[in-house]
């Protein structure tokens, strides 16, 4: 398995080198990263170390400006050892790009320390208000689902403004020591994310600070490395920061919202590596699986399903880069295809899991499984709702019956790209686990 499927066009061979250096101790501390609920400071040490976090902060903060298959890369590889080291390379490392988005002045706040610097942010209240004030806006409640929050500096709340006027979505930054990290993190799956819940009790914070989520989300070049008035946009495909520093100008929400789908397919192929491997004796010997046609059937289909799923992880790769490099939003046709092929990712590699974990038997079950670590981490990451079959679904289906049919590449679809209003679905890293 580790040897199939080469990783997406422009990837930074580097960038995957640095995490197949460190897999080996992160898979070594994934069970009792588990049982702590959180990930160990050193594991958060060394990806802040090794740039691993910072992939995608912006060039004009001192980032590398990555491009996103590189992101997703990296929380795919890692993933294999450690879905939660993986997820929180591709998601909570997915925050540099947002932090590099907001308000020139929130932003450079945010930046002035460097970009060695851990990102959480909130997107699900509890009981969370925004609300407008003189000068600035006040925080003051619950939010869930903080991934990597034990070890954060900065956490990015998003949510609506309770405002006399209009009602307006806003993204507020705030330092680690202005929340209150609560404890409560008992759940089946993505322990060791450590996405607990923040109380705010009443933060104060300036207008300046505030960023709205349209101005956000949509179409910007704070670096100046998008396309200039009469400049048309770059196409180039090379690696370099001229062609990939493009997460904080082009329009966001699907980059966000696809993060997923790299630590998601890591730890379906982790977990059949895992079972792959235990099939063989220790002592050398025959194994007796070369005798078992179940087995040796169910472990194919598995394979052939995470093939399957990887093309789809190489496809959504694709267009998300051309987009990038293109400078350009996606078409409403690419939008609709990449949330259908994202969803049916995580259906493949659920699928392709569950039926090894059902060849295990109850060897499968115990806590102490590999195997049965990753199932359990990947049921969570697949309830996510970026990659739920019915919520992605709809987008797909009216497009294809409303073209006629006409959904195949090339086939000049007009584009409906934007920010979505008020009820459309929080971006998925911004919210972690939801």
């Amino acid at each position: 398995m580790r040897g199939e499927g080469a990783p997406p066009d422009d990837t930074d061979g580097d960038v995957c080198a640095r995490v197949e250096t460190l897999a080996g101790t992160w898979r070594g501390r994934a069970a009792g990263a588990e049982r702590e609920r959180t990930l160990p400071r050193e594991t958060v040490d060394e990806l802040l170390d090794s740039g691993l976090l910072s992939l995608a902060a912006p060039t004009c903060h001192g980032g590398p400006g990555s491009g996103w298959p590189t992101l997703a890369e990296a929380a795919r590889r890692a993933a294999r050892a450690c879905p939660s080291t993986g997820w929180t390379i591709g998601v909570v490392g997915g925050h540099a790009a947002l932090a590099g988005r907001l308000s020139p002045e929130a932003s450079g706040l945010l930046f002035a320390k460097g970009v060695r610097q851990v990102f959480s942010t909130a997107s699900a209240p509890v009981d969370g208000r925004i609300t407008r004030v003189p000068g600035g806006f006040e925080v003051a409640g619950r939010w869930r689902f903080c991934s990597a929050v034990d070890h954060a500096n900065w956490v990015m709340l998003n949510g609506w403004c309770e405002s006399p006027s209009a009602p307006e979505r806003v993204l507020v930054p705030l330092r680690a020591d202005q929340v209150t990290v609560e404890g409560g993190w008992h759940v089946s799956g993505m322990s060791a994310t450590g996405s607990k819940n923040i109380l705010v009790d009443g933060v104060f914070v300036a207008d300046a600070l505030v960023t709205s989520f349209d101005a956000c989300f949509g179409e910007r070049w704070p670096n100046g490395s998008g396309p200039g008035p009469g400049a048309g946009p770059r196409t180039g495909t090379g690696t370099g920061a001229g062609s990939t520093d493009y997460l904080g100008g082009v329009p966001y929400l699907h980059y966000m919202n696809s993060v997923v789908i790299g630590p998601l397919l890591g730890c379906a192929e982790g977990a059949f590596d895992h079972y792959a491997a235990s099939l063989s004796p220790r002592d050398g010997g025959r194994p007796r699986a070369l005798d078992d046609l179940l087995v040796q059937d169910g472990l194919t289909e598995s394979a052939a399903e995470l093939a399957c799923a990887r093309h789809l992880y190489s496809a959504v790769c694709a267009t998300l880069h051309s987009a990038g490099v293109g400078r350009r939003a996606l078409t409403s046709q690419e939008g609709a295809v990449i949330s259908r092929d994202r969803a049916y990712l995580a259906r493949l590699c659920v699928r392709a899991v569950q039926r090894l974990v059902q060849l295990a038997g109850t060897a499968a079950h115990h806590d102490a499984s590999v195997v049965a670590r990753h199932w359990r981490d990947l049921q969570m990451m697949a309830a996510h709702r970026d990659v739920s079959w019915a919520l992605n679904f709809p987008a797909y289906a009216a497009l294809a019956i409303e073209s006629g049919g006409a959904t195949t590449a090339g086939s000049g679809v007009p584009g409906r790209s934007g920010v979505p209003g008020r009820d459309d679905a929080l971006p998925a890293v911004a919210e972690s686990h939801r």
